[in-house]
């Protein structure tokens, strides 16, 4: 009976160093929040058009709250031009992940007082698209619509859409923005 264990006792000494140095299995690096906005961070500018004006545009991208919100400001300038005054208008995005729902969710605030909850949605080309489902001090049942595609080039183009209450969405800005 002593020897049946004594056996047993090497055999499991020897098998012992050849398990521990068997290479660890393959595993695929964990998903980081805000990793597939990577690209996106930094200043862009270019161009904006809205009703017929055109105008210059930037925007930038930034991690923030110790890399828990990526904050988006964007602002759009039209100069003054036949009868019509010099026009700034500017946005403040906070774009954060909801562990529970598992997805990305954002808040948009505008010069102009109008703001809204958007959920964000990836496109096939690497940009995004936030959709809200309500504005606030703005029309009752209004939405809004924000996206930036990646271009070939590199560069995005933005677009802001509205709809109003029951109504599909029209195109109200279009910008093209470069990476600085």
């Amino acid at each position: 009976m002593t020897r049946v264990a004594l056996g047993l006792l090497l055999s499991a000494l020897w098998a012992a160093p050849s398990a521990a140095q068997a290479p660890p299995p393959a595993s695929t690096p964990a998903w980081r929040p805000f990793s597939e906005f990577g690209a996106l961070l930094g200043s862009w500018s270019g161009t904006a058009s809205s009703g017929g004006r055109i105008g210059g545009r930037i925007d930038r991208f930034t991690m923030e709250l110790s890399g828990s919100c990526l904050v988006h400001r964007g602002s759009t300038l039209y100069p003054a031009e036949e009868g019509k005054p010099e026009e700034t208008f500017e946005e403040v995005t906070y774009i954060t992940y909801d562990r529970e729902k598992r997805k990305y969710v954002a808040a948009g605030f505008f010069s102009t007082g109008v703001w809204g909850t958007f959920d964000v949605e990836f496109l096939a080309d690497g940009g995004f698209r936030m959709t809200s489902a309500a504005l606030v001090n703005y029309e009752a049942g209004a939405r809004s619509r924000l996206s930036f595609s990646r271009r070939a080039d590199g560069g995005l183009d933005a677009a802001m859409e509205l709809a109003p209450a029951g109504k599909d969405f029209a195109l109200f800005l279009r910008g093209s923005v470069k990476k600085k």
